[in-house]
């Protein structure tokens, strides 16, 4: 019986050994105070946000951290986006200020969400990507989905995030940054937009009322002042020029008509420097013309990246068509609308639309705007546009893009 209990001993120290055996041959009881105290851990550094620029064309914005993870939308280089963290070989994100979240409207009451982990999603239907997930009680704000009224569109939650590969962003400031230059390329928009207008209104007066300096100087800001952004500062360049020549034209004009003899020194210098003018526009650089051609009014070009972005939203609820599709597309749900074109000049934010319809009672009844159809030579007409809507921006009467005038 002894030795019995003796085996039994010696076979219990022995499968101990084995069950803590870490490719040793020690027990754990046999390690030393060195090996089992804990090592000093060390706190990760905090992560900096920080502005990044993209650095190449298509670049993919995806939804997690991994390379299977669905891609959100392909970036090109020049854009910018706001960078708060770090996954691995991937930086995490803010979502582009463009980006727009759904929510089931049936889960939010009164604002407020009711239900736990309802999920955001990229687009409104079931199948698309959930980009975040609300809690009961989280408050919202949105509106009803154009596309799906089931669905409310929302601004996507501040905890949403985004992944780009890290070899394709460069650190080019900090996280305000991004912000500061958003404001100054909406600054400039603003004045360009702002001059133009003052400087139709001006080149409208006779030319004894004129006052074109303001004009200059408002042009000569952007080109000084805002020479970083180089679309806004060469839109601005071609624009004086045209504005000076036009001027010009008005002056001499005006000075043919007087029966000064004193004048004419003057009417011969400013010939020459008509002259001048029109051999600047005549030798303009290839690239500038291609990037804002000269046969296209300004107003037109002012909606551009409006319709790009209405071109973009329509691209990613159907599919990546041309542009020629989407505007097929708003023609088979283009409305005709019946009435007098009349300009809208006022100096205001966020107007929506260059011209407005005027009724037979000449009461505005749509803002209008187009980057295919030249609405200035319809001024003072009554007319039938084809017009597809366009956000009003709150402002009293429905917005139209103009497709097509009769």
């Amino acid at each position: 019986m002894r030795k019995f209990a003796l085996v039994f001993l010696l076979s219990l120290v022995s499968f101990g050994t084995f069950c803590y055996a870490d490719g040793s041959a020690d027990s754990p009881d046999a390690a030393t105070e060195e090996e089992t105290s804990a090592a000093p851990s060390t706190p990760p550094e905090p992560f900096h946000s920080f502005t990044g620029k993209i650095l190449r064309n298509k670049v993919r914005m995806r939804l997690q951290s991994t390379l299977d993870s669905p891609v959100i939308r392909e970036l090109n280089k020049g854009d910018m986006v706001v960078v708060v963290g770090q996954t691995d070989d991937f930086y995490a994100i803010q979502p582009p200020s463009d980006i727009r979240g759904y929510i089931y409207r049936t889960l939010v009451l009164d604002n407020v969400v009711e239900g736990s982990r309802v999920n955001v999603r990229l687009e409104p239907n079931l199948d698309a990507p959930a980009i975040a997930q609300l809690n009961s009680g989280d408050r919202v704000e949105g509106a009803i989905s154009s596309a799906n009224n089931k669905w409310m569109e929302i601004q996507p939650p501040k905890n949403t995030r985004f992944y780009i590969n890290r070899d394709f962003i460069e650190n080019i400031g900090d996280a305000q940054m991004m912000a500061t230059i958003q404001r100054r390329k909406s600054e400039a928009n603003q004045l360009l937009q702002n001059t133009y207008y003052l400087s139709q209104d001006e080149l409208n007066k006779p030319f004894e009322e004129i006052s074109f300096d303001p004009v200059v100087a408002g042009y000569q800001k952007i080109i000084t002042q805002y020479s970083d952004f180089s679309e806004q500062a060469n839109r601005a360049k071609e624009l004086l020029t045209s504005a000076q020549e036009d001027y010009l034209k008005k002056k001499i004009a005006y000075l043919e008509q007087s029966h000064d003899p004193q004048m004419k020194s003057v009417l011969a210098a400013q010939q020459q420097r008509l002259k001048e003018l029109e051999a600047q526009i005549r030798n303009r650089p290839i690239d500038t013309l291609a990037q804002q051609p000269q046969s296209m009014p300004a107003k037109m070009v002012a909606w551009q990246p409006a319709e790009e972005s209405a071109y973009l939203s329509w691209s990613k609820q159907n599919g990546q068509y041309s542009k020629e599709e989407f505007y097929s597309s708003q023609r088979a749900e283009a409305v005709t609308l019946r009435g007098v074109v009349d300009p809208y000049n006022r100096p205001v934010k966020n107007r929506p639309g260059d011209f407005v319809l005027l009724n037979a009672n000449h009461l505005p009844i749509a803002y209008l705007y187009s980057t295919q159809v030249n609405l200035q030579d319809y001024v003072g007409h009554e007319v039938a546009v084809l017009a597809t809507p366009r956000p009003n921006n709150q402002f009293a009467f429905p917005a139209y893009f103009v497709l097509e005038v009769n």
